[in-house]
């Protein structure tokens, strides 16, 4: 009987193994929280039962109705659930059926109900919340089913992978969020100013939270009730490194890998010192003589600032500090020694000899400790480039240009941002003829531009990275003709940085493994960039040249008549310094798809400017039917853009339409080759009439 085979058997397990490894690391991580959770919530519950009924009684004294309220919320993983609070309502149907947030003065909360939303006091009951599961002492605050609903999927799927939380970043900046909202326009204020920051905030709790972060958190909530700080702002990054994360992170952590790395010091060096002299050490003597190495290291790098540094990207001549620290240390110990002070602690006399190779070797570990990913780095790299090129694997890159992109764009595919692998074969440029065999950043000038034919075969190159700016369509459409010949990939800046910002912005759960199957997706996705718009996916004036020239051809074959329709945007610019890159890329996608639905199948769409696209017509009866096609095109373009997301703002732009007819099959000739601008609209019922421009 023949065997079968499963050629996709691997992926499957090795999806499983990664599947089962997030499931591991999230309960690793989860289970400490929890148990966190439960034991200060029953801790709390039961030393606030007396200040509860207190509260209680005022509640009910205050105004009729129930002592608390269940208001729905969402949760992780999407679960609804009831959060508990104290009533701080009236209880009266408008207070059910009005907005779903709450400004200053808002008349259907009670008198004892705006002290205790002052004092946060109405959120004590969520303890049982979190004694139950529902919530966590510290997480995105839960909000509102209805307005989690408007969140944008992405967003909504990673702020609800973790448990709501009592308290949290967002909560602690906006503790009097009910002053910033305004009476005539709460739910836009509020959709508007303060949800899309505290959405932002929410993402970088999931994305960074930790046990010495949440302890920070609940810090800031306890010191935000004093008015002092109450009445000033918290700085952001205090938020996500306090006192408790500085204190873990900066201090402890260092202070625990140093003693480590001091008793292994000094462990190895009497092991290499025990059969040349006597030694009468045991382990108590060498853990002291450790923290006696360590601490006054630790002490030193203190004073001197070398704790703010992270070392994962620091500077090399960060290390000198380092190696000052460890002297002083080493001399401070052999000061001691000199005058007797280990006799007074019951440790054994050091002989120079050995406190001097314990020093070299403790500060030797000291540096690998703190460089130990950027040393691994240079290894494998100076490693890859003393083999010889055959072996190195990857796609063999070639990059164009000698500027700050080039440096960036190396960084990027040097770093495996890319799910694939990618060798930097070297740079070509024309800027400056001296720097040809030079090393640059890591990467070698191989020549000019007119040496690509000639390096792309003697180097098998297989994509093409431009850096520079597309200021010459000559040199534009050397590289492009000239990638096509070869069947290169061309890629450019602007689409590797928007490749990069999809694949970081991704959240980590979501992102593509590293496989055969994704490593043939990114080739395809390199490709199409390459030929493709990165904001609207439509094709870029490259393909569009050549769908031009294909067009032409049929033109005077077919003896059809053919047109070029130029559509250009007024009001992005403003737009985008306004409001941001983000809103005007809203606007140009939302007219691309209009645009798209606009045209005929058979017409070609192309973005070919920052405001403008083309559209390639071909196959028109009559100059009726151009205008009739620009009507459409301009009336679809007139009515608002958005709102984007959560955003409330709609905006407006300008279309002006120009259109140049084929001069040799047109039907009519007074046009010949002028430009043509349809420019007068006088309202959407009016016929669009076209004036001819000289051109």
């Amino acid at each position: 009987m023949a065997s079968q085979t499963y050629p996709n058997s691997q992926n499957v397990v090795s999806d499983e193994h990664s599947a089962n490894f997030n499931c591991i690391y999230q309960f690793l991580r989860d289970t400490p929280k929890r148990a966190f959770d439960f034991t200060m919530a029953l801790i709390g519950l039961l030393i606030l039962a007396p200040f509860s009924l207190y509260i209680a009684l005022l509640i009910k004294r205050d105004s009729p109705g129930p002592v608390f309220y269940w208001g729905p919320r969402m949760g992780k993983n999407g679960r609804a659930f009831k959060m508990l609070k104290f009533r701080t309502m009236y209880e009266r149907p408008e207070s059910y059926d009005g907005p779903m947030v709450t400004a200053q003065n808002d008349n259907r909360i009670t008198p004892l109900g705006a002290w205790l939303r002052y004092t946060k006091i109405n959120e004590l009951p969520q303890l049982w919340n979190v004694l139950i599961g529902e919530m966590s002492l510290v997480g995105p605050r839960p909000e509102d089913v209805g307005i989690v609903k408007s969140w944008p999927p992405d967003a909504r799927d990673e702020i609800l992978m973790v448990r709501p939380g009592v308290t949290s970043p967002s909560s602690i900046l906006y503790h009097d969020e009910e002053k910033m909202l305004s009476q005539t326009d709460l739910m836009g204020d509020y959709f508007q100013n303060i949800l899309p920051d505290k959405m932002r905030l929410d993402h970088l709790y999931v994305r960074h939270h930790s046990f010495f972060s949440d302890l920070d958190i609940i810090f800031w909530t306890i010191a935000i009730l004093i008015p002092r700080i109450t009445n000033s702002s918290i700085p952001e990054g205090y938020l996500f490194a306090g006192p408790f994360s500085r204190l873990s992170n900066r201090y402890l952590k260092w202070f625990i890998l140093d003693l480590g790395v001091s008793l292994v010091a000094i462990a190895t060096v009497e092991i290499l010192f025990r059969p040349l002299v006597p030694l009468n050490s045991d382990l108590s003597s060498d853990i002291i003589m450790a923290f006696g190495l360590a601490l006054p290291f630790s002490i030193f790098n203190a004073s001197m600032g070398l704790n703010r540094i992270l070392w994962s990207k620091s500077r090399p001549g960060d290390a000198v500090w380092l190696v000052l620290s460890s002297i002083t240390s080493v001399a401070l110990i052999v000061l001691l020694n000199q005058f007797g002070i280990q006799h007074m602690l019951g440790l054994p006399e050091l002989y120079i000899s050995m406190v001097v190779t314990i020093g070299i070797m403790a500060m030797l570990g000291f540096i690998a400790v703190r460089y130990r990913l950027s040393l691994l780095i240079a290894i494998a790299s100076r490693w890859l480039n003393w083999r010889p090129n055959d072996l190195v694997s990857g796609e063999r890159v070639l990059i164009i240009g000698n500027g700050e992109g080039s440096q960036v764009s190396g960084w990027l595919l040097r770093r495996k941002t890319l799910p694939a692998p990618f060798t930097i074969v070297g740079m070509v440029d024309d800027t400056d003829p001296t720097l040809q065999g030079m090393l640059i950043n890591g990467t070698m000038m191989l020549g000019s531009l007119r040496d690509l034919p000639a390096l792309v075969k003697q180097h098998d190159i297989g994509m093409i990275l431009s850096t520079i700016p597309a200021t010459s369509p000559q040199t534009d459409e050397y590289i492009f003709n000239l990638c096509q010949t070869h069947n290169i990939r061309l890629i450019y800046f602007n689409d590797l940085l928007h490749m990069v910002d999809q694949q970081i912005t991704q959240p980590r759960y979501k992102r593509e493994s590293t496989t055969p199957s994704t490593t043939l997706q990114l080739e395809r996705r390199l490709e199409f960039n390459a030929l493709h718009d990165s904001v609207t996916q439509l094709p870029n004036r490259y393909l569009l040249q050549d769908r031009l020239k294909q067009s032409l051809i049929n033109a005077r074959r077919y003896k059809i008549r053919q047109a070029v329709m130029f559509i250009d945007l007024e009001g992005l610019k403003e737009i985008n310094e306004t409001f941001g890159r983000k809103f005007g890329d809203g606007v140009l996608k939302g007219a691309a798809e209009r645009l798209v639905g606009s045209k005929r199948e058979s017409d070609t769409l192309a973005r070919t400017g920052d405001y403008q696209f083309t559209l390639i017509l071909e196959h028109f009866s009559s100059d009726a039917e151009l205008s009739m096609i620009a009507k459409r095109i301009y009336n679809r373009l007139l009515q608002p853009f958005g709102p984007f997301g959560i955003n409330t703002h709609q905006f407006t732009v300008t279309t002006t339409i120009s259109l140049y007819l084929d001069p040799q099959n047109t039907a009519n000739p007074e046009f010949g080759s002028s430009s043509v601008d349809i420019t007068k609209y006088y309202d959407q019922s009016k016929i669009i009439q076209i004036e001819e421009k000289d051109g």
